[in-house]
């Protein structure tokens, strides 16, 4: 019998999933939650549907638990990103600065301490010593004017649309010449592509309807995710926030996916 008709195989793989992904041993299937939900969804399911990479579902994952501060969650799923090799020290640490860019320092604080005690835990475990990170640093200073002119070219190749008209202080100097010009455009550890999925997660966690139907936009303008892919970041989305917000933004992208054509 295979784990689709018989409950005890079916249990045995969902356990031996989340032991792969949490890098734990799998809680006893003690309770419903833990049962039907942690066991048995999250991980016999959700985590094992494919099309998305590892990676891409840590980082669904950490942005969502970092945008409703679900401080357990971040503890644990933070140490199990980097223990598994899925992400390392320096990729975490741009991810903490990409997310705090996208819904604030106070909430990246909570990450970013997670991933201090947990890179801790892990040297301490393998007997090693814990290597200082090799981040990108903050860009050379230039004159306003170029910076400006920097932060319009990025905005327009990342978004695949010329910038808004930069009538505000946000809008210019935190938005265009900050954001798109020095953080997404850093040439760091993180792909475009893993800078999409944070924050199509990020705006959508927390309702910001505009923001995310404009990441979505350009996540399929510039073919960064596919059709197929952004359905699994939904699916993967709605765990972790809830099948409210998950139906929310699964409609946005539909919207999107059928103004572009590429449903």
């Amino acid at each position: 019998m295979d784990e689709w008709t018989d409950r005890n195989a079916r249990q045995a793989a969902a356990r031996a999933e989340y032991e792969r992904i949490m890098t734990t041993p799998s809680p006893e299937p003690i309770s419903a939650y833990i049962d039907a939900g942690v066991i048995g969804y999250v991980f016999g399911e959700m985590w094992r549907r494919g099309v998305l990479t590892p990676r891409d579902r840590r980082w669904i994952t950490l942005s969502c638990l970092g945008a409703v501060d679900s401080a357990f969650p971040i503890e644990t799923h933070v140490y199990a990103a980097l223990n598994s090799g899925d992400i390392s020290g320096e990729e975490f640490d741009e991810f903490v600065l990409f997310f705090a860019t996208q819904l604030g320092w106070p909430k990246a604080s909570v990450l970013t301490t997670s991933g201090m005690t947990s890179s801790m835990k892990i040297a301490e475990q393998s007997g090693r010593q814990l290597a200082p990170l090799e981040f990108v640093p903050w860009t050379d200073p230039v004159s306003p004017e170029e910076r400006h002119g920097r932060g319009d070219a990025a905005y327009e190749e990342i978004q695949g649309v010329a910038p808004p008209p930069p009538i505000t202080a946000f809008r210019r100097d935190a938005q265009l010449d900050y954001l798109y010009g020095e953080i997404w455009a850093r040439d760091a550890s993180l792909t475009r592509r893993d800078r999409r999925v944070v924050s199509i997660c990020c705006s959508a966690a927390v309702g910001a309807d505009s923001s995310t139907r404009e990441q979505l936009t350009a996540a399929l303008a510039n073919e960064e995710l596919t059709y197929e892919e952004l359905q699994e970041v939904v699916v993967h989305f709605a765990v972790y926030v809830g099948w409210i917000l998950g139906r929310k933004l699964d409609d946005i992208l539909i919207e999107v996916a059928t103004q572009l054509d590429a449903v």
